[in-house]
């Protein structure tokens, strides 16, 4: 799949028509050379290099030292770039952003948006925001994901079970566990709901979930529990309503035989290979997948989470962040107006049109602009996904947990490790976050919207 595929013409023209403005505000730029630090997939990385390459174009005085480092060792790096007083300019960044804001090494996004109309606060979703305190920012989320239910469909149909419904009236919990039970097959055919099923012989999984809280997180809110305890001041997962999410996920496991075991995860592919090859029925996980199964070319499609009431979520993502550090703010301003531009580049838009979802509120009210970047004509955004991931999230949405709780990166590598042993049944989902609330409650320093998460 190309993006020239899926890009009109008249659009091309707008998109160049629109270079042309850029190329003439560029003239206000003095030359320069940025750093621009950033992680992501094969495609990713493909679609932001040639996106590079297009901003250089419009901006000739402009050089971009692009650095594409893997997430798990991005924060390890620009820790040792800053503390070698490195050049760095503009990166991608995840939950530690709020700590480099309070540490004074990024800019405040309100700061910046000042002078700036089209940085203007008013003009983003309101559940988008990475804040460091009431009147700091450092910016709005780049560009949204969100919890989806992904599903091949050829599977479902095959076993004559309606595909998950695009509306809030989602599968319970336990409608959920029941159809993964009848879609989990040993190799003798039988399901998991059978006496006789072989739980060590399995080659079709019902259901397959990333063990993070991007998965379990809706959850727990729509259980009525959270993070953190109701008063931000102590560790939340191990009270009932949390405890109780986190072991229906390890009953997929452990219980129902429905989800692969870490081990048996080792031994397969990855998501979207394993929906796409029939190894697997669903995945709970990030919107982010949908391209890797567009371009799989299987029949699979998107549905609601599985909860039948309290239906809540969030859109998150990490944020662009400019750093104190840089000589070239205009510059560096405009490679970040070009990337978080949903129509900044034929290769931006693709981003737009299969792993990222806009955060101006533009392409959510106004209808043009959402078919724009989420037709269901678009390989990566199937039928019912604007029901499913657009819809059902809007008129649900409470902040991200990562953007919402302080210290969150500490914590959740302490609960991670503690839920490993939940996953692989060694303990139950209530006596091991009573275990790790003993480390945890010195993190917990409440929620920077003090709201509870």
């Amino acid at each position: 799949m190309t993006m020239k595929k899926i890009l009109p013409g008249l659009l091309c023209s707008m998109l160049f028509a629109g270079m042309s403005v850029m190329s003439t505000q560029a003239e206000e730029i003095e030359e320069c050379t940025i750093t621009f630090a950033y992680w992501g997939s094969g495609a990713e990385q493909a679609a932001i290099e040639a996106s590079l390459e297009t901003f250089q174009e419009a901006y000739p005085q402009i050089t971009v030292n692009a650095m594409h480092i893997p997430e798990e060792d991005f924060l390890v790096k620009i820790n040792s770039m800053i503390a070698a007083g490195e050049p760095l300019d503009i990166s991608y960044s995840a939950s530690w952003k709020c700590q480099f804001g309070e540490e004074g090494l990024i800019y405040n996004f309100y700061d910046l948006a000042e002078n700036d109309p089209d940085l203007a606060p008013e003009n983003y979703l309101d559940t988008c925001w990475w804040m460091w305190s009431e009147t700091e920012s450092a910016g709005p989320i780049m560009a949204n994901v969100t919890p989806s239910l992904m599903y091949n469909a050829d599977i479902i149909s095959e076993a004559g079970i309606e595909v998950p419904t695009t509306t809030e009236e989602a599968w319970s919990w336990d409608e959920f566990v029941e159809i993964a039970q009848q879609l989990t097959l040993d190799a003798e055919g039988r399901n998991a709901a059978d006496p006789d099923f072989d739980p060590n012989n399995i080659v079709q999984y019902g259901v397959m979930f990333a063990p993070s809280w991007n998965t379990y997180m809706p959850f727990v809110y729509s259980n009525g529990g959270g993070y953190l305890s109701e008063d931000g001041t102590e560790f939340g997962l191990c009270e009932d309503a949390a405890a109780e999410v986190l072991q229906n996920f390890a009953d997929l496991i452990n219980v129902y035989h429905v989800a692969p075991t870490s081990i048996a995860s080792n031994s397969m592919p990855a998501a979207a290979s394993a929906i796409a090859s029939g190894q697997a029925a669903f995945y709970l996980d990030g919107s982010w997948n949908h391209l890797d199964l567009a371009e799989a070319e299987c029949s699979w499609g998107v549905g609601v989470l599985p909860i039948s009431e309290n239906y809540t979520t969030y859109l998150d993502g990490g944020s662009l962040i400019i750093y104190k550090s840089t000589e070239h703010l205009d510059a560096t301003l405009a490679l970040y107006k070009w990337i978080t531009d949903p129509e900044s580049s034929e290769e931006i838009t693709e981003m737009f049109r299969t792993i990222w979802m806009p955060v101006q509120k533009e392409y959510y009210e106004d209808a043009e602009k959402l078919e724009f970047w989420a037709s269901e004509e678009f390989p990566a955004r199937p039928e019912g996904f604007q029901e499913a991931c657009v819809d059902a999230t809007l008129e649900n949405l409470t902040v991200a947990t990562e953007i919402n709780v302080k210290n969150f990166n500490e914590i959740d590598t302490l609960v991670s490790s503690a839920l490993d042993e939940v996953f692989s049944g060694s303990k139950t989902a209530k006596d091991a976050m009573e275990q790790v609330k003993t480390s945890v409650d010195p993190l917990v320093e409440g929620t920077y919207n003090g709201e509870r998460s």
